[in-house]
């Protein structure tokens, strides 16, 4: 916190009577006071019992030296750019009707949204009792043991850095720029520009841009809170701009207007590209199965209509610099859910109707399986089937409306690549505090209050994991976020099962409905059992389905890394503190400090 940063670290002894199982944390003193019955004698110095350890020696400092400055505001613009955003937008649609078959995606949002209210009442409940920064990896590693913690995060950070950042972010968002360039090379019959677009559509192109943006919002990461935050109230006014002006396009164009604009622009490359080629050839090529119908549709679609929703939850991830996180989370968890559904209902239905259902049902399924790249069998067409591509083509010939529409596109599409560059370095942080990495990750800045070694790292990984999406491609990255980043949400969902059992001392500070409850269960049990079924339920539903579950030698090889490597490291690192004097298993117990 601002101003604590150079005080000299106060601690509390308590000698009192107590049980010998009974834990107090150093921390929390006054917390722990809870569960005691008396108290003697308060001295200055913290002296420790063999089950103590010193907190100077468990955690990197005495406080964490970042700045509770997000308030209700920015917390839920955070946590609802993590949910929709124009760049999300950019391949989606195509994704999701061709690998659905055509499932309706409004109803399958709805269905989805029952389990996402229970995971958003998990969060808040483990953002309230835990309000640190890395909350859930706190969470879970507190509740359990920390290898399981760091494990856990470690996983679910990648997979969700894989999906979010490269597969639905700096990737497609270099789809988009292609579409600019291709979409202008049309218009002029400018075949130097057309060739851009199709480089910067291609994979060499793709990378080339990827690290590009990653350098860009690692240097955006590196200048603290107010920089960020005023970066973010940018975006999203260029964000809301671009979302308004793409809702009246489509919600202007009608089906006959496009598929005249389209032929009128695609067939002067190819006769093969019109409007009726493409969706022919999808047909003949694939031997298309026909398209989803009724309830068992709408069951398979639903670990897709998941992934529209996925990433609120990461507000939570600094938790631990909200102000009044009791009530800004909430505000942001829940609202950003609610608004998550219908941007999303009202995106899809606008474009279904302009494009046409079985244009995009069909032609995305040839898309897919031509393995989600251009120029396939299955999809001719030489660049990337994306929504700045389609609104472009609906608001032709008005050059003015298509210049405007790109710029903002592109400009409120930069908001949630940071976001999700950025949320990494909490957790980077979150595991150096705790000395379970090198503590030299959680150095910050004096000046902005930022980990500047944890920005750096994240760069890095950033690159590499863009260099792996060059040569894996879309699909594969998809396929690890459908799955992975759902049943994930089982763990954290059953450590609030357990918590008020093994953390007796820590939900006996639980208040108002979080400590009630029901048929001699406490309600937050049956809240956390409710999301490792839901989760789990829907992950069986995805391995289940043919589009999704088909394993591949890097999902395998990457799970199965991070899952030895984080209990790897975590282990050595608890042998090198032991010959330190510092037993992590037992010291990571205490809640850190803020």
């Amino acid at each position: 916190m601002r101003g604590r940063r150079n005080r000299p670290a106060r601690s509390v002894h308590f000698i009192v009577e107590r049980p010998d199982s009974w834990k107090v944390s150093c921390y929390n003193p006054i917390e722990s006071m809870v569960n005691m019955r008396q108290y003697l004698h308060i001295s200055r110095r913290c002296e420790f019992d063999a089950n103590l350890q010193n907190p100077a020696k468990v955690f990197a400092r005495d406080a964490t030296g970042l700045v509770r400055e997000f308030g209700a505001l920015d917390t839920l613009l955070l946590a609802s750019v993590f949910v929709f955003a124009l760049v999300f937008t950019i391949t989606q649609f195509p994704w999701f009707y061709g690998n659905t078959l055509g499932a309706n995606l409004t109803v399958s949002l709805l269905v989805a949204a029952v389990p996402f209210i229970v995971l958003m009442l998990t969060y808040w409940i483990i953002g309230v009792m835990m309000p640190r920064t890395g909350n859930d990896y706190v969470w879970i590693g507190r509740v359990f043991h920390p290898s399981i913690g760091f494990t856990w995060s470690l996983i679910y950070v990648m997979v969700v850095f894989l999906t979010a950042y490269i597969g639905a972010g700096v990737g497609p968002l270099s789809f988009a720029f292609s579409s600019v360039f291709s979409t202008y090379g049309l218009i002029s019959n400018s075949t130097s520009l057309t060739n851009l677009g199709n480089f910067f559509g291609g994979a060499t192109g793709t990378f080339e841009l990827s690290v590009l943006f990653t350098i860009m919002v690692a240097a955006f990461a590196i200048f603290g809170s107010k920089f960020i935050k005023g970066f973010l109230y940018v975006t999203w006014i260029f964000a809301i701009a671009g979302m308004i002006l793409m809702w009246y396009i489509l919600g202007t164009t009608s089906n006959a207007t496009f598929v005249h604009n389209w032929d009128a622009l695609m067939t002067t490359l190819s006769p093969s590209y019109s409007y009726a080629a493409l969706q022919s050839n999808a047909v003949s090529t694939t031997s298309f199965p026909g398209f989803s119908v009724g309830s068992s549709g709408i069951l398979l679609a639903l670990p897709f209509a998941f992934l529209f929703l996925f990433g609120g939850n990461y507000s939570n991830a600094f938790a631990g610099e909200i102000k009044n996180v009791r009530r800004s989370l909430p505000i942001a968890l829940f609202l950003s859910l609610i608004l998550g559904i219908v941007y999303w209902a009202v995106t899809s239905q606008l474009t279904v109707n302009t494009l046409g259902f079985n244009w995009i049902t069909q032609v995305g399924y040839g898309w897919i399986s031509g393995g989600s790249v251009p120029g396939t069998t299955s999809f001719p067409l030489p660049f990337q089937p994306t929504q700045p591509l389609f609104l472009a083509v609906a608001a032709y010939p008005n050059n003015t409306m298509i210049t405007v529409m790109f710029f903002v596109y592109i400009i409120g599409s930069l908001g949630p690549v940071f976001a999700y560059f950025w949320i990494v370095t909490k957790y980077l942080f979150a595991w150096s505090f705790d000395r379970v990495i090198p503590s030299a990750f959680a150095n910050v800045s004096d000046r902005f209050h930022t980990p500047y070694l944890a920005v750096i790292v994240a760069a890095i990984i950033g690159v590499i994991l863009s260099y792996l999406f060059e040569v894996l491609g879309y699909a594969t990255y998809f396929t690890m976020g459908t799955i992975i980043w759902g049943i994930s949400y089982i763990v954290p969902g059953l450590a609030l099962m357990v918590f008020p059992f093994v953390r007796k001392d820590l939900f006996a500070n639980a208040s108002g409905w979080m400590a009630k409850k029901l048929g001699g269960l406490p309600v937050i049990s049956l809240i956390g059992a409710l999301t490792a079924i839901g989760f789990g339920y829907v992950g069986y539903l995805a391995l289940s389905n043919p589009a999704i579950g088909v394993a591949n030698e890097f999902s395998e090889v990457l799970v199965g890394s991070l899952l030895v490597g984080g209990f790897l490291i975590y282990f050595v690192s608890a042998a090198y503190h032991k010959r330190q004097g510092m037993d992590m298993g037992l010291a990571l117990k205490a809640i850190p400090p803020e």
